[in-house]
């Protein structure tokens, strides 16, 4: 988790702009040194290890994260597509 969203804020900085309250994100150095950075990389693998667990229900079990990512952060979509890229770059290593 940690390794995946330090990969996606260095390869792809445009989506540094959604963590701007996680403190210096200027450097490879400075991102993969976050602590923001890491524990907010553990939540996105605690969601998915939720959604594995809830198969069958996950429209439900991503409601709530759902709404939040798209109605108050306004996430763009493509953003999540390419985080998963780079949770199967890190798993893969």
């Amino acid at each position: 988790g940690p390794q995946a969203l330090a990969r996606l804020l260095i390869v792809y900085p445009w989506a540094q702009r959604y963590f701007k309250a996680f403190g210096d994100l200027s450097t490879n150095a400075a991102i993969m040194g976050n602590p923001k950075v890491a524990q907010h990389g553990k939540t996105v693998m605690g969601g998915l290890e939720n959604a594995v667990k809830n198969l069958d229900n996950i429209k439900n079990t991503y409601a709530n994260l759902s709404h939040m990512h798209s109605e108050k952060l306004h996430v763009d979509p493509d953003n999540f597509r390419v985080l998963a890229a780079c949770i199967s770059l890190c798993v893969a290593a």
